[in-house]
């Protein structure tokens, strides 16, 4: 996370995607959990999520395009378990 304040600081143009899932002590967690992602609210980057498989395919394209365009770091998050 710190990373994440220096490149939104900076404007730097940068994209990451995020497969959000529960995590799980002994088995596989079959929940989506979105703490992880949503702890990085205030880090000044962009939020983009996805709810179904075409839709994180077209965000993905929309994410880079977005970040190259205007200089911002863009954080794209869907659910892991699909």
């Amino acid at each position: 996370i710190p990373n994440m304040f220096k490149i939104s600081g900076e404007l730097l143009p940068c994209v990451m995607h995020v497969a959000a899932r529960a995590l799980a002590g002994q088995s596989l967690s079959i929940f989506g959990d979105h703490t992880d992602v949503m702890c990085c609210r205030s880090t000044g980057w962009a939020m983009i999520a996805s709810e179904s498989v075409e839709m994180v395919q077209h965000m993905a394209l929309l994410s880079h395009l977005v970040s190259m365009e205007r200089r911002v770091p863009v954080q794209h998050f869907f659910d892991g378990f699909r």
